[in-house]
């Protein structure tokens, strides 16, 4: 799936889990893509209960824990700030 408008944004989220990899032990979804601004990645994540959280990581630095999004207007605007990477690791997997 691919950014292309910002509908596009609710139909990744409506089904994050097509697209996600899956993570036992935390229980959720998760997706990888760059970080472009400050040269790492960020980790998507996707909660059974419909909550989205971010994580950051790059060689210097590290987010200390994940940042949970209040709405999902916020993923939302974080997912079409980061469309172009977003895209990239979408083509890829």
């Amino acid at each position: 799936m691919q950014i292309k408008k910002k509908i596009d944004i609710d139909m990744i989220l409506d089904n994050f889990s097509s697209i996600a990899q899956w993570d036992t032990l935390g229980q959720k979804h998760y997706f990888v893509f760059e970080d472009r601004k400050r040269g790492g990645q960020w980790t998507l994540m996707s909660y059974s209960n419909e909550r989205f959280s971010v994580h950051g990581i790059g060689e210097n630095y590290f987010d200390e824990s994940e940042s949970f999004f209040e709405d999902r207007n916020d993923v939302l605007s974080f997912l079409w700030e980061h469309r172009s990477a977003f895209n990239y690791s979408s083509k890829q997997g």
